[in-house]
């Protein structure tokens, strides 16, 4: 009987037509309300399809969150790989999230194992980019590094754009394209890459016509025509628009057509809606909490776990710690020793996802503590979707690293 019920789910009717349009890594056909952001791109890279040669471009693109910095970029890089095959011209678009490499270490090597097929062991930095520009200075072929929260890399960034100019005789075969939100520009990267930039690229904020205009397209590729109205598109531009993130109403009618097959509706209700609303928020991006390492995401169940144990918007390092030995039980992982733990709270911080207040210890006592504590989000849905994390890496992949 439990055969037939789990077959019933996975085999049965469902609203979706294809879901996977609406993950946060999948790139559309067309980029409604950004051709004019893709045009001025292709303007500035137009250099790399100079057969007698090119110069490094390097540009960035800020904007808030949810205003299709991502997507903008990596339909970009599709279009240009494109564009220069046609012209027998060998571009190569490489994307890096920077939330998963956060130093131009980890990026140069991966470059060189996973992209170019050549053992980066034993190598340092400067050796690693001189043979990434001797290979490409061979097969002459331009490469657009892409630095997605470039903000991560900190120092690393300038010397990642430094890269191209070790190339000799006149050419460079390394670009840049970096993307971040406009307040990690305004702070961190706006002084230091101010000269180095051939092109600064504003990402607006959408208003709800244009919000309209993408959920109904997303919508159309998505879901069985019929299942999503215009007046539901136009409740969830309403919702995105008071907080300008597009991304926002994308995770909203996904999570609404989730609903819509468990509970058997056709078509999606206001209702539907509302409480697809209700699990969503704009502050916590899914996508970076996917790409967040194993100790990363087994602290932050310690950390959620403390919190709803002690019912507290905050706790201490040390009751972390304790409930994360725990856990790292629970899981079979070996746990990491207090200082490098500490590391891993600071990367977290570092990134945004967690924050930490320092308070003194209390009245006739000296020093101060830092106590941890999560973003303006219920601590329950912090918990779930961590939850669902950990146990979708421990069924896929047994253990953790």
């Amino acid at each position: 009987m439990g055969e037939n019920i789990i077959e019933k789910a996975l085999l049965g009717a469902s609203v979706f037509k294809n879901e996977e349009t609406l993950h946060p890594a999948f790139i559309p056909p067309e980029l409604p309300n950004r051709e004019n952001q893709l045009i001025r791109l292709s303007h500035t890279f137009k250099a790399l399809l100079n057969k007698d040669g090119a110069y490094a471009v390097n540009v960035a693109v800020v904007g808030k969150p949810g205003t299709g910095k991502t997507v903008s970029i990596r339909y970009f890089g599709q279009g240009l790989e494109k564009a220069a095959a046609k012209r027998d011209i060998k571009v190569r678009f490489e994307y890096y999230d920077c939330f998963m490499f956060r130093t131009k270490s980890a990026i140069l090597r991966d470059l060189l194992t996973e992209r170019f097929k050549v053992t980066s062991r034993g190598f340092s930095d400067e050796e690693i980019t001189t043979m990434i520009n001797r290979r490409l200075s061979r097969e002459n072929i331009r490469l657009v590094l892409c630095l997605d929260e470039a903000y991560l890399l900190g120092q690393d960034l300038l010397s990642i754009i430094h890269a191209s100019e070790v190339a000799k005789h006149g050419h460079a075969f390394i670009s840049t394209l970096i993307a971040c939100r406009i307040v990690d520009w305004q702070n961190t990267l706006s002084f230091p890459l101010s000269g180095r930039l051939h092109d600064r690229i504003d990402m607006p904020a959408y208003n709800q016509d244009e919000l309209f205009k993408i959920f109904k397209f997303r919508s159309e590729l998505a879901f069985h025509k019929g299942v999503v109205t215009d007046e539901i598109i136009n409740m969830v531009a309403n919702i995105a628009a008071s907080t300008q993130n597009a991304r926002h109403g994308i995770e909203v009618l996904y999570l609404a057509g989730k609903a819509a097959d468990r509970l058997n509706v056709r078509p999606i209700t206001p209702d539907l809606i509302r409480r697809a609303k209700q699990e969503v928020y704009s502050e916590l991006r899914s996508d970076v909490l996917y790409g967040l390492r194993d100790q990363e995401i087994l602290v932050l169940a310690a950390l959620t776990r403390e919190l709803k144990a002690e019912k507290s918007s905050s706790t201490t390092i040390a009751s972390v710690y304790e409930r994360y030995q725990l856990i790292c039980e629970e899981f079979g992982v070996k746990k990491q020793a207090l200082p490098t733990f500490r590391k891993t709270i600071d990367a977290l911080v570092s990134l945004g996802i967690i924050g930490k207040v320092v308070e003194g210890i209390g009245t006739g006592q000296r020093g101060r503590r830092a106590r941890l504590t999560l973003m303006d989000i219920p601590v329950e849905v912090f918990d779930e979707r961590v939850s669902e994390i950990l146990q979708r890496r421990e069924s896929m992949e047994g253990n953790f690293d």
